[in-house]
């Protein structure tokens, strides 16, 4: 098994910005290779001292080169596996990981800005036809 080189850029410690409708946002975000080294783990922390925690699992099946995100997050248990779990496929520097809810399709791309050196999250549901966006978020290195 070889780690996925796209993958293995999120390793290390960031600092996450962004906007989730009214909410600003402000997280530490540690990233890992787990389980083998078949996936990222990225442990997000509310630096604004809510409690709110999240897990992301990333990993990429090397006979279909498809991209999986598992989340896990503190607002709740979700029994649907739409809901949290995303499939994608590599688009140059990002993967748009489709949520498949037929009802409320949600896609949570992540991507890499090269020339800022830094990821990128955009997440968008589409609603009555029309594509809005959900949250913002940008991780730069944190050391």
């Amino acid at each position: 098994m070889v780690r996925d080189p796209f993958l293995d850029g999120l390793v290390g410690s960031w600092d996450l910005q962004g906007q989730m409708g009214e909410t600003r946002l402000h997280q530490a975000v540690t990233a890992r290779w787990v389980l083998g080294g078949r996936y990222v783990q990225l442990s997000f922390r509310e630096l604004d001292g809510s409690p709110y925690e999240a897990l992301y699992h990333l990993g990429r099946d090397e006979a279909t080169g498809l991209y999986v995100l598992h989340l896990l997050d503190s607002t709740g248990v979700y029994p649907e596996p739409s809901h949290v779990v995303g499939r994608g496929s590599r688009e140059g520097d990002s993967i748009p990981f489709v949520f498949a809810d037929a009802e409320e399709p949600f896609t949570n791309r992540l991507g890499w800005d090269a020339a800022a050196q830094a990821w990128e999250w955009e997440l968008t549901y589409v609603e009555k036809g029309e594509v809005r966006t959900f949250a913002t978020k940008r991780m730069v290195s944190s050391i």
